[in-house]
């Protein structure tokens, strides 16, 4: 079964809402699910080579590693995800967040 990896990118509204609510929950919650953390987060460096999706840069940018899609989902639908989310969705904006199937073992 191959690995999942779920993509955000995002610009953020209201920062010290976004990171004390959201994102700093995030990596041990990812966790519980067998995911873990490939960037850095709110404070990773981005290189854009293109942007055509909006007329502003995202300020976020993660990509998060699961076993499989199932992790993924379970956790995009945890009771624990869902407690915090009201943080990304009220200090956010241009949210884009996608579940990506990797190629398998």
């Amino acid at each position: 079964m191959p690995k999942a990896y779920v993509m955000i990118h995002l610009e953020i509204t209201n920062r010290e809402e976004f990171i004390s609510g959201f994102s700093s929950n995030v990596p041990a919650l990812v966790a519980q699910f067998g995911g873990k953390p490939l960037t850095p987060g709110p404070d990773a460096e981005v290189h854009f080579l293109e942007n055509q999706v909006t007329d502003r840069q995202a300020d976020v940018h993660a990509i998060f590693e699961f076993p499989d899609k199932e992790s993924a989902l379970a956790w995009r639908n945890s009771e624990g995800y869902k407690a915090i989310l009201p943080h990304r969705t009220d200090n956010t904006t241009n949210t884009y967040f996608a579940i990506v199937d990797g190629l398998g073992d």
